[in-house]
């Protein structure tokens, strides 16, 4: 025995001798460790299980609620309730419009509908006695007024009568000879036809006087007075004409041995009043005609007002009056409308990211003044790739990871999908939208999301790892241990996951072994 031990160690004092002791050894523990091992990792067992297809995309926390707030009409800026950073309520007052003039204008549209609704009721309720006695004073009373302006009219064409004869008698005859029958000028001018043109009118200016007197003579305050005030305008407007041509003439004819300086003087500055008088008469009858068509007005419209009160309201009346309530209600309401215009309220509860105007401003109608991100209504925006977005469906759910909160994943679900493409870096993208299940006081507007969205998910049905098929020109194989031999066997994929792992539909059986030969490409 100790010869043999001896023997062992003189066998190991030789160099040679160890390194084939190493490697025997190494040898031995490969087949008895190792070589187990490698062929345990080198088998998988097929098995059943729940394998879910993902897409991945990173996105962007975002508000559906930005809201941009306007006034719908222009105006100042009374007042200024918040700044940028306030937090605030549904239906907050932000900002304010001046209203004092829609204030003013509501009182009268309400002292209208007031007004209009008295009306109704004394139409339905019938005039008093002191009512239709009121209205029997105000058709006394007019009627007094038109006969002062009847008589006025009288007096007014009476006085016309009398200036219009001054100025062709007194002021322009004395530079004819016979004026009423035979009419000539007493001094010659270069236009002829002027001339001709003068002594005609004159001529036809006493027919009219003869038949002026002749209505004079006749003319009370029962007569047709309209008529007779157009008759004499007519009148005062012949002599007009008459009287400018005559001064047109004297201011053609200069000093001769047969006119004086003196005379010529004289008929200008006389034929100038006469023309100052006609002026004077036409400018009293027409305002003694516009007096007697007020108050011939006044009388018809007192006399109209106690035919009414006299009278029972018919149905038409009454539906007249109840549309004019209606009208002066609408109105109130429309000023009701435009004074909350004015005032500009948060329509939901968050945070006011910005405000233009200050106060004392001018706000223009439908330009931003405020902005507000809503509190309660955060979800994520991604784009997803066109090769993926086949995959999606609104209502898919979905995994939530924020950069800013590491370790804690939230749930959402997919609420749309663009119906078109955005074009980002020149490569067709569609925009998704994802809201959370629960809203966490720690989510901000801005932050990274990170989405996993599960678009299809199947439970019981049969799992490979993907290190365990084979993909190449002929198709989808496995290779499976049958009785202790490799064989390659066709299968047919289904989904596959995020985690490496793929359904096989045909193939392969649960319970059996295939070999982890890796994805080929």
């Amino acid at each position: 025995m100790k010869n043999k031990i001896k023997g062992f160690f003189r066998f190991f004092k030789r160099p040679r001798n160890i390194i084939l002791a190493v490697v025997v050894l190494a040898v031995a523990a490969f087949f008895v460790f190792g070589g187990k091992k490698q062929q345990t990792a080198d088998l998988i067992t097929v098995k059943s299980g729940t394998i879910t297809q993902d897409v991945v995309v990173t996105g962007d926390i975002t508000s559906s609620e930005n809201v941009d707030l306007s006034f719908q009409g222009a105006g100042t800026v009374a007042k200024v309730n918040v700044a940028t950073g306030d937090t605030v309520n549904a239906g907050d007052i932000l900002l304010t419009e001046d209203s004092s003039v829609l204030q003013a204008e509501l009182q009268q549209a309400e002292a209208s509908v007031a007004q209009a609704e008295a009306n109704l009721g004394v139409l339905q309720n019938g005039a008093t006695p002191q009512d239709i006695a009121v209205s029997f004073a105000e058709v006394s009373n007019a009627e007094s007024a038109l006969l002062g302006a009847e008589k006025n009219v009288v007096s007014t064409v009476q006085d016309a009568s009398t200036k219009a004869d001054d100025a062709v008698y007194n002021q322009a005859d004395q530079i004819f000879t016979n004026p009423r029958t035979n009419p000539q000028l007493v001094f010659s001018i270069p236009n002829q036809q002027l001339a001709v043109d003068i002594q005609s009118e004159r001529l036809s200016i006493e027919s009219d006087f003869s038949a002026w007197n002749s209505s004079l003579s006749s003319l009370t305050a029962t007569s047709d007075l309209p008529a007779i005030l157009k008759e004499t305008k007519g009148y005062l407007g012949d002599i007009q004409n008459f009287l400018a041509d005559v001064a047109s003439a004297l201011n053609l004819v200069s000093p001769s041995g047969s006119v004086s300086a003196s005379s010529l003087d004289t008929w200008k500055t006389d034929v100038a009043s006469g023309r100052a008088e006609v002026v004077t008469a036409i400018g009293d009858v027409v305002t003694s005609e516009s007096a007697l068509d007020s108050d011939q007005t006044a009388v018809a419209v007192a006399e109209k007002q106690l035919a009414l009160k006299q009278a029972p309201a018919t149905p038409d009346q009454i539906a007249a009056d109840e549309a004019a309530v209606s009208q002066a209600k609408a109105q109130v309401s429309l000023i009701q409308a435009q004074i909350s215009q004015t005032v500009l309220r948060s329509p939901v509860a968050g945070t006011v990211t910005n405000v233009v105007p200050k106060k004392g401003e001018v706000a223009t109608a439908g330009e931003t003044v405020i902005s507000i991100i809503g509190n309660n209504s955060l979800e994520v925006e991604a784009y997803v790739a066109e090769s993926d977005v086949a995959k999606l469906k609104v209502g898919d759910p979905v995994s939530i990871t924020l950069d800013a909160l590491p370790g804690e994943t939230f749930t959402g679900h997919l609420l749309s999908i663009d119906p078109a493409e955005t074009i980002v870096n020149g490569v067709a993208n569609y925009k998704v939208k994802v809201n959370f299940d629960a809203v966490d006081p720690r989510f901000k507007s801005g932050l990274t999301a990170n989405l996993t969205i599960e678009t299809q998910r199947k439970d019981n049905v049969l799992i490979v790892p993907q290190f365990a098929i084979i993909q190449n020109d002929q198709g989808t194989f496995a290779v499976k241990m049958v009785n202790g031999k490799q064989e390659q066997v066709p299968i047919t994929l289904g989904i596959q996951d995020q985690n490496g792992n793929a359904e096989v539909t045909s193939g392969l059986s649960e319970g059996d072994q295939v070999l982890n030969v890796g994805l080929n490409p």
